[in-house]
């Protein structure tokens, strides 16, 4: 589900409310006072609704707006500055480097002779993990 189609109420399900923390990481300073406070009692002190409104002294209507209000703005954050999701895209390039490395670690701890690739063949295998790692911290450079 895309998170602007739901942004009243309680999150749906544990990734959407991850996917607003990691927004409110990157943005919730942004917010105004009041709605970075509810926003994190609902959202991270588990309070209800009800509990919010009691402890802020307005009506739960009133907790429910604040939330949508903060929630649409950390969305709108997100849409205009698209730092969550340069984030997500450097994440998963080390992620990808990592496992280019990993490989790397594999042909050297072969064994000589264990291998049906001649030695020639583990340093090109080598060699093309490296332009990978190589291309992905292109792209990572790239993306700041």
């Amino acid at each position: 589900m895309d998170m602007k189609d739901n942004v009243s109420g309680k999150a749906d399900s544990l990734s959407e409310m991850v996917e607003y923390a990691l927004l409110y990481d990157f943005y919730g300073a942004l917010l105004k006072d009041k709605n970075r406070s509810i926003f994190e009692d609902y959202m991270f002190n588990d309070m209800t609704l009800s509990e919010v409104a009691e402890e802020k002294n307005i009506t739960r209507q009133g907790v429910r707006d604040t939330l949508n209000r903060a929630k649409a703005s950390l969305l709108g954050y997100e849409d205009k500055l698209g730092l969550v999701k340069r984030f997500n895209k450097v994440r998963e390039s080390a992620g990808e480097a990592k496992r280019k490395l990993a490989g790397i670690r594999e042909c050297m701890d072969t064994p000589a002779g264990s291998s049906p690739l001649s030695d020639k063949d583990i340093i090109k295998k080598i060699e093309r993990y490296i332009d990978d790692i190589d291309k992905i911290t292109e792209d990572i450079l790239e993306e700041f």
